[in-house]
């Protein structure tokens, strides 16, 4: 599978893609059109509206985003979809007046200068901490739980939805573990991980181009490149965690995520065929 089979086109919804069609347990694929993993519905357009509510029955909308970016960010409603607020990230020191500057310097055209306002404003970067703590901590294992309770509870013949802002960091770890709890293996989860720069290849393409023009130093590129991409180093270290704490992502899932073998077993007849 490649992005071109996951892609699905919603219309002002970053990175939106699809899990159907990876191979998972017993060599058996995950069914397509039944759970998506996107970026933030805010800008969604009324064809993409329409496509999730007629096409695909959309049930299930899973927001990880934090009170900070909802309260900012609203969502449209979507006919038929229930929508369900799931924060994995609540320790982070982030005021919702702050969150308003950073969306307002987001909506700047200027590449080179939206980074530069956003590296100004003292945004620090530490991608290690940051996955660590949606992995291990309280409010990520907390909210995962959740994900897994929602998608067990699918309706028949209908669609999940889950998503955070650039549906690349939260949103990337809850298809890792969904993949992984339906036998797909690691070398494809971390694919799956890494087409969010093929979704974003022209947004990044541009801040390669552009920030640079504004800034010589090389931390606001570095900042840019964050927050619009993906890098398996961001990822790999939660294999390693889970690996040494839990004793594997299935571990993970058991212990932590509290699900049963049941409840595995449950999700792998629902989401695969």
């Amino acid at each position: 599978m490649n992005y071109e089979t996951q892609k699905i086109d919603l219309k002002g919804i970053p990175n939106a893609r699809q899990l159907g069609g990876y191979i998972g347990y017993e060599g058996k694929r995950v069914k397509f059109d039944t759970v998506f993993r996107t970026g933030s519905l805010y800008r969604a357009e009324a064809s993409a509206i329409k496509l999730l509510e007629e096409k695909y029955h959309l049930s299930d909308i899973i927001d990880f985003r934090m009170p900070q970016e909802t309260a900012v960010m609203r969502e449209p409603d979507i006919p038929g979809a229930k929508y369900h607020h799931i924060s994995v990230l609540n320790d982070i020191p982030v005021t919702t007046e702050d969150f308003q500057k950073y969306t307002e310097a987001m909506r700047i055209q200027d590449l080179g200068q939206r980074y530069l306002i956003i590296y100004n404003a003292g945004i620090e970067i530490k991608t290690d901490a940051i996955y660590k703590s949606i992995f291990c901590g309280a409010d990520g294992k907390a909210g995962y739980k959740k994900f897994f309770e929602i998608l067990l509870g699918k309706k028949e013949n209908a669609a999940v939805l889950f998503h955070c802002t650039q549906g690349k960091d939260r949103t990337g770890i809850g298809a890792m573990l969904l993949l992984f709890a339906l036998g797909v293996d690691k070398e494809t989860i971390l694919k799956d991980y890494m087409m969010t720069n093929e979704a974003c290849s022209d947004l990044l393409d541009a801040i390669k181009r552009d920030v640079p023009k504004a800034s010589g130093d090389k931390k606001v590129l570095e900042t840019a490149l964050f927050l619009e991409s993906v890098n398996e180093s961001f990822i790999l270290p939660l294999f390693d965690i889970a690996d040494r704490e839990y004793g594997g992502i299935m571990g993970y899932l058991k212990t932590e995520l509290k699900l049963s073998d049941k409840d595995i077993s449950d999700l792998r007849k629902i989401y695969i065929e």
